[in-house]
């Protein structure tokens, strides 16, 4: 049923636990598999403090970073031992990473499964930085799998 099943990842326990549940998948569909992380872009935020004016600009950097080099390289290496053929890395730079992952990564890579963990953010966390899988469940085209509480493993 499924073809290319893309897991997106990040150094997350959560993210560890989709990463299974893809290679699990992966396996059962004789899938290729598309492990995608989204470092983050820079990002100028400024608030508004209580008296309705504009408070000071906080501006965050991009991320130069190759630690995640190595975990993907990790990544796909576990997938290897588990039996995956067809293995792709994908990573690049979004400031909005679900819209990149639904929007831009799925359609170019003609995914037709997403894995991803669930956020535990809630309230004015999810408010003011937003939900990569809320916004992966709400634009993506193909079907959408989000493991939430270690799925069921």
């Amino acid at each position: 049923m499924y073809r290319n099943i893309l897991v997106a990842v990040d150094d997350s326990e959560k993210s560890k636990t989709a990463f299974r549940s893809a290679v699990e998948t992966a396996r059962a569909f004789n899938a290729k598999l598309t492990i995608c992380h989204i470092k983050k872009n820079t990002i100028i935020y400024t608030p508004i403090d209580p008296t309705g004016m504009l408070a000071t600009t906080y501006i965050f950097k991009q991320d130069f970073s190759d630690y995640m080099d190595g975990v993907l390289d990790k990544f796909k290496e576990d997938a290897t031992k588990e039996g995956i053929k067809e293995i792709e890395v994908v990573q690049t730079y979004s400031s909005s990473p679900g819209l990149a992952i639904a929007e831009v990564i799925a359609p170019g890579y003609d995914v037709d499964l997403i894995v991803c963990g669930a956020s535990n953010k809630s309230g004015l966390d999810r408010f003011l930085l937003g939900s990569v899988s809320l916004d992966i469940v709400k634009h993506a085209t193909c079907d959408v799998n989000v493991i939430r509480n270690g799925g069921s493993h």
